[in-house]
């Protein structure tokens, strides 16, 4: 229940006070679907972290500043300075206000696929962390309240006898409740939490007072954190009944931790899941990659067993020529297969096949070359049954060493130790810049250009991996590709050669490459919005300047 309304009402209730005083001072994202916004005050520092993803959508609080070199991006810059005027949740709805001087706030909607974070000015949408190019100038959305039944007729009336159990039943009749305190209020009626939601009314009434009590213990939170080993495995507002007396599926046995704030408990919790849920990101693809190693090498050896394990074909092959050798005159022209005795073999008959087109000589030949090509490849498979087995080891020694990490730290070191190893296993990693399908180009230092290869990638790369201050470029008043200079940091400033060289780059990738000089507008990003509507590739640019350059690429 991290990012259960209880929750983020209690956590903004405890953070008011803790943010009073402050101004925003910086927004990024150094890690996909997250978002920091860092909170500057004369004799303390914070940052709240907001992730989106689901199914761990969360904000937690920490204290201090910190902030990562290199690929990172910068949001909400013009909102950089403002004092907090205030901290607030709607009422029932997962949405937190963060008030700013003037009309500017920070929303964050934390629900469902559409989790985001938002800068608000006068109502309307300035600028979104989750950005598909249409938001901006839009209406920022409204928080909705979330019914919360206050009679045992409401409750009953919103009562689904259709869903799957009982806790279901619950968390759909009290919206504010998720599935574990549905399971909680289930357990608090006596009602076993996953039993069928057809009940009588004396159990929706029993249903209901358990509710009554649950939302007044929320009230008045006491967080803690149900440990399973060194797993965080539940977040609670509350004492959890059905937990602490083992009215779980799998009869796992938990350790209750308690903390005097909402604040401290949700800050430790989340950054145990987060290190766990990294953990499994780097521990499931080499498990994964081991386990179908071995798996292949055994079926390998298994195959190359049974075949060695046969009658070799060359003797037979051999056995054949000396016998043609020996009998020539008994095989007759043209025939496709012939009967001799078998001198290795107490002169038993055994039939020979043969190429009508050879001479029983020229037969015996092919059969002599067939023995000989038949002995390298046992030779060979022989070899290779010794390397497979060998391959085989080495693969089920390293996954046995795996089975023994536990940890992120201890998973990050096995990686890089054992890279030459793994190397054979697993495909190479892709960089961050490996992944992005735009055409790039290298210029001196350490810019780049970056260009879209269609209208959708011209979104992409202009709303979701330019950096504010990049530069944006664009030939003037023609169909052409979106272009961005990326630079290496906020404060570098890109001399006229680079800037023209990138210019160059823009000309050439438009309907304008064909022509002597091309004029060319260029902008920060931050300058650079999607007009509300507009189709894909297309964009409204302010503070322009323009270049006129011939369209060429770098050499």
């Amino acid at each position: 229940m991290i990012n259960n309304y209880y929750t983020l009402r209690a956590l903004v209730a405890e953070w008011e006070e803790m943010l009073s005083g402050s101004s925003l001072g910086d927004v990024f994202s150094q890690e996909p679907d997250e978002l920091t916004l860092a909170f500057m005050r004369a004799d303390a520092d914070q940052m709240l972290r907001v992730g989106t993803r689901p199914p761990l959508q969360f904000v937690f609080r920490s204290d201090g500043y910190s902030r990562a070199r290199r690929n990172v991006a910068t949001l909400f810059e013009q909102a950089f300075d403002r004092a907090v005027t205030s901290v607030r949740i709607a009422d029932r709805d997962r949405m937190i206000f963060i008030g700013l001087a003037g009309t500017t706030e920070v929303r964050i909607p934390l629900f469902g696929p559409r989790a985001n974070v938002l800068l608000v000015e006068d109502g309307r949408i300035v600028e979104a962390f989750r950005d598909d190019g249409r938001l901006a100038g839009t209406e920022a959305p409204e928080p909705r309240a979330a019914p919360s039944p206050g009679s045992v007729d409401a409750f009953v009336d919103r009562w689904r006898r259709g869903r799957k159990t009982v806790a279901h039943a619950v968390a759909s009749a009290c919206p504010l409740f998720d599935r574990t305190l549905g399971t909680e209020t289930a357990a608090r009626a006596g009602i076993d939490p996953d039993v069928d939601p057809d009940v009588d009314d004396a159990v929706l009434e029993a249903l209901f007072e358990a509710a009554v009590g649950v939302r007044q213990e929320l009230i008045d939170p006491s967080p803690r954190i149900y440990w399973d080993g060194e797993e965080p495995a539940i977040f609670s507002l509350i004492g959890l009944r059905h937990v602490v007396d083992h009215h779980v599926r799998d009869d796992r046995h938990y350790t209750e931790e308690r903390f005097d704030t909402v604040d401290a408990a949700a800050r430790i919790f989340v950054r145990r899941s987060l290190a766990r849920r990294r953990f499994h990101e780097l521990y499931d693809p080499v498990v994964k990659a081991l386990v179908e190693a071995v798996d292949h090498y055994r079926t390998s050896l298994e195959r190359m067993l049974d075949e060695l394990s046969k009658e070799s074909r060359a003797d037979r092959y051999e056995r054949w020529g000396h016998l043609l050798m020996a009998g020539s005159n008994d095989v007759p022209h043209g025939a496709d297969e012939v009967e001799l005795e078998d001198l290795f073999a107490d002169g038993e008959p055994v039939t020979v096949p043969l190429d009508p087109a050879l001479s029983a000589v020229e037969n015996a030949e092919k059969y002599y070359d067939r023995a000989r090509r038949t002995r390298r490849s046992r030779e060979e498979a022989e070899k290779r049954l010794v390397d497979t087995e060998r391959q085989a080891d080495e693969a089920a020694q390293l996954l046995a060493a795996l089975h023994d990490v536990d940890g992120l730290t201890e998973i990050r070191t096995f990686r890089k130790e054992r890279a030459a190893e793994l190397s054979r296993y697993m495909p190479d990693e892709e960089s961050p810049e490996d992944r992005i399908p735009f055409r790039r180009f290298k210029l001196e230092g350490d810019y780049q250009v970056w260009v879209g290869r269609n209208a959708r990638q011209n979104d992409d790369l202009t709303f979701h991996h330019a950096q504010k201050y990049d530069l944006w470029m664009h030939a003037r008043g023609m169909p052409g590709s979106h272009t961005v200079l990326r630079l290496p940091n906020r404060d570098a400033q890109p001399d006229r050669r680079i800037v023209s060289q990138a210019a160059s780059i823009a000309a050439y990738f438009s309907k304008a490459r064909g022509s002597g000089l091309v004029p060319v507008m260029i902008a920060e990003r931050k300058h650079v919005r999607k007009p509300s509507g507009a189709g894909p590739g297309a964009v409204a640019v302010e503070h322009e300047e323009v270049v006129i350059v011939e369209p060429r690429l770098p050499e």
